[in-house]
């Protein structure tokens, strides 16, 4: 069977974000030899088109190679509104204009157990008291996932749109006579929501002088997140 493979990012209007993808997609290309043109990039928001048309003019691009099967991977870190109702919605849709190609959702990008161990390097180099900052969701059992790693890597969990907050945290871990307060943010490239995230940082240090407060990396383009991302994509092959 014929396949090819599309990597579904939020969207940004920092470019950032977008360039980090599609350097992913490029180095997914150096793993497969020859079969680079197979695999695309879309965004959920803030494109041009709807992400519906997005997956059908990537697959039409593709009618040389007779593809059979699309597989579409989200690369979001927790199960919010996104990934549960709007990419399906979007991806039915893009089947009926497809009906001569297989659509798969692969799982998110965060159900990947190798996460664990890619946000395992960026906290050793963090305090032992320390928070994992994720933009957080109201959907129910949405901030599950961020809140199984914290219990993992022994992080007590925070949210950019949700409570608990950042500040509430940070807060909270100075009452407990903290001299020193790690951050680990959980997301994928740096964009706009980090740079406010910094901003946020720099404003609490001068809130709380007396503690030093980190600020870690969000995961970033690697070898190792290629290699997993590559995992969700071959096991999704039919």
């Amino acid at each position: 069977m014929t396949s090819a493979y599309l990597l579904v990012s939020h969207g940004s209007r920092d470019p950032r974000p977008q360039i980090a993808v599609s350097q992913l997609a490029q180095q997914l290309g150096l793993l497969w030899a020859n079969q680079s043109h197979l695999i695309g990039t879309a965004q959920l928001e803030l494109a041009p088109t709807p992400l519906h048309l997005q997956i059908v003019d990537f697959a039409q691009g593709l009618r040389v190679e007779k593809i059979e099967q699309l597989t579409i991977l989200p690369l979001f870190l927790i199960p919010g509104v996104h990934v549960m109702d709007d990419i399906p919605a979007e991806v039915a849709i893009a089947q009926q204009l497809l009906p001569e190609i297989k659509l798969i959702v692969a799982p998110f990008l965060g159900t990947s157990p190798s996460l664990t161990d890619l946000f395992t390097r960026h906290r050793l180099e963090l305090p032992d008291r320390s928070i994992i900052l994720a933009h957080g969701s109201r959907r129910g059992g949405g901030n599950a996932i961020v809140e199984e790693l914290g219990t993992k890597l022994d992080l007590e969990p925070a949210y950019w749109s949700v409570s608990p907050s950042l500040t509430e945290r940070v807060a909270e871990f100075a009452r407990r006579g903290a001299t020193e307060i790690g951050i680990l943010p959980y997301f994928l490239f740096p964009g706009g929501i980090t740079d406010a995230i910094a901003e946020m940082v720099a404003k609490l240090r001068q809130q709380f002088p007396q503690v030093s407060i980190a600020l870690g990396e969000p995961i970033g383009n690697s070898t190792a997140l290629t290699t997993t991302i590559e995992t969700i994509l071959t096991s999704s092959i039919d």
